[in-house]
């Protein structure tokens, strides 16, 4: 019998591949992988470019925002007018500032004459950094940008709403509301740098240090003198000015305010209680309220990347307030990465609406003396002109007393480069010129790097010093 080999059955048999067939489908999937991995490289850096488009208009509007809130208070003395920016004074103003205030200088150093150019001149601006004896070690200005100080006091009291706590020794003002305060008493003694009060006042030391004294009426009435010393056994006021005219028994003195660290003895309106006070000393009634004094600095500065890769252009802050027991301006603060430029322009109001120049050596005059609709010899709180104060071309304080306006031109970059990319543009921060040209001192240059950039501009009226100079219309 023959023996037949077994046969296989290979219809169901799995056939594997080739291959050609693994490197082909290997070749189609490296294809797909890369178009994905592309996409998701494009979308990343996508959304890279726009975190950092968004992050620079964050920058820019925080930037303007923190500037207007703050200048949008300058001016404000919580109630007090100086007398130069009071219509319804109808003597010839004792507080036209008669310098551009020092920055820097430390509170004790203040003279009466200096807290009139301060409460004068809320505004300051320059395209360097103030050098003043007292100033801080600042850091680095970046070249070709502005400089702004801003002054006022809080709106609000301390330890209410968003505002620190009563802290001993820190800088205060105090604006009196009482009539008795306002209208005290008669001059029992003068010097050339001192009255004696008469005897209703206070008879504790130092309880008037720190207060304005103001001469209402008789000889040398308008006069504005800040106390340095009080003596509360002789009721004996020292100050640091002499008098123009020396007060004698005809005088009769009032408080104006009190910019102090450890005296605030002035009252609110309804300083007895009775809303009727006709003498000092006040036994009743509650103390005014006392704000903190603000000076803001602001400025541009190249600081560290926060990376420690290069630098980074930055909005820094100086503000007043205590420091070792004294108050100075501070070390600034980093406020802002990416803020390259800060240009500043105040506008000046020293023409009235009569169109006649403002004139501070004379009382306030009047077109029509029984309407005292339109003054003569005032401004009417709209700028005449804008301009920009330069080293070159400094603001006088003739000028700054009178600013009720600024515009704002602030330059911001992203923090990081973006590959790829050239800024090849041509920055203007100022107006431009009938023609659409911008102006040349108002030019920034391309960088020509490969950082994104964008102008932001704005312009604000500064209520507290314009509102002050409106009168209505005939």
């Amino acid at each position: 019998m023959t023996m037949r080999a077994p046969t296989r059955n290979t219809a169901g048999r799995q056939a594997g591949l080739t291959l050609v067939e693994l490197m082909v489908a290997m070749t189609i999937s490296l294809v797909v992988l890369l178009a994905l991995v592309n996409v998701y490289v494009n979308i990343a850096r996508a959304n890279d470019e726009m975190a950092k488009s968004n992050g620079l208009i964050d920058v820019g509007r925080s930037a303007v925002q923190l500037l207007q809130n703050d200048l949008v208070h300058a001016g404000y003395w919580a109630g007090f007018v100086p007398q130069f920016d009071d219509l319804t004074f109808e003597q010839i103003p004792a507080d036209v500032p008669t310098s551009i205030p020092d920055a820097c200088l430390a509170f004790a150093s203040w003279t009466g004459e200096y807290r009139n150019n301060l409460l004068g001149i809320p505004v300051q601006s320059s395209d360097a950094l103030p050098t003043g004896a007292g100033c801080v070690s600042f850091p680095a200005h970046r070249a070709g940008t502005d400089v702004i100080l801003v002054r006022h006091v809080e709106t609000c009291v301390p330890g209410a709403l968003n505002c620190d706590a009563d802290i001993a020794g820190r800088l205060y003002m105090q604006t009196g509301r009482c009539a008795a305060e306002k209208n005290a008493g008669a001059v029992t003694g003068a010097t050339s740098h001192s009255i004696d009060l008469d005897g209703d006042a206070s008879d504790v030391d130092g309880a008037y240090a720190g207060v304005t004294l103001r001469i209402v009426s008789g000889t040398g009435m308008g006069q504005l003198r800040s106390i340095r010393t009080y003596a509360g056994s002789t009721r004996t006021a020292m100050f640091d000015t002499a008098w123009d005219i020396i007060p004698d028994s005809t005088s009769v003195y009032g408080f104006e305010y009190a910019l102090s660290t450890s005296a605030f003895p002035l009252h609110r309106r309804d300083c007895e209680g009775t809303g009727t006070p006709t003498s000092l000393p006040i036994t009743g009634g509650a103390l005014a309220d006392k704000r903190r004094m603000i000076s803001n600095l602001y400025y541009i500065a190249d600081l560290p990347h926060p990376d420690g890769s290069g630098a980074v252009p930055t909005l820094m802050r100086s503000e007043f307030d205590l420091a070792g027991g004294v108050n100075v301006q501070r070390t600034p603060s980093r406020l802002l990465d990416g803020v390259e430029a800060l240009r500043v322009e105040l506008g000046i109001d020293d023409t009235g609406k009569s169109g006649l120049a403002v004139d501070y050596s004379e009382a306030v005059e009047w077109e029509d003396a029984t309407t005292k609709m339109r003054p003569t010899n005032r401004g009417d709180g709209a700028p005449d002109r804008f301009k920009r104060c330069t080293t070159a071309d400094p603001c006088s304080a003739d000028e700054l007393m009178n600013v009720v306006a600024v515009k704002l031109y602030v330059l911001v970059r992203s923090r990081d480069p973006s590959p790829g990319y050239t800024d090849s543009k041509v920055y203007c921060l100022g107006e431009f010129a009938p023609d659409g040209s911008c102006p040349t001192e108002s030019t920034i240059a391309a960088a020509n790097d490969r950082f994104k950039r964008h102008v932001f501009a704005t312009s604000m009226r500064l209520n507290n010093v314009s509102g002050r100079r409106e009168t209505p219309e005939p």
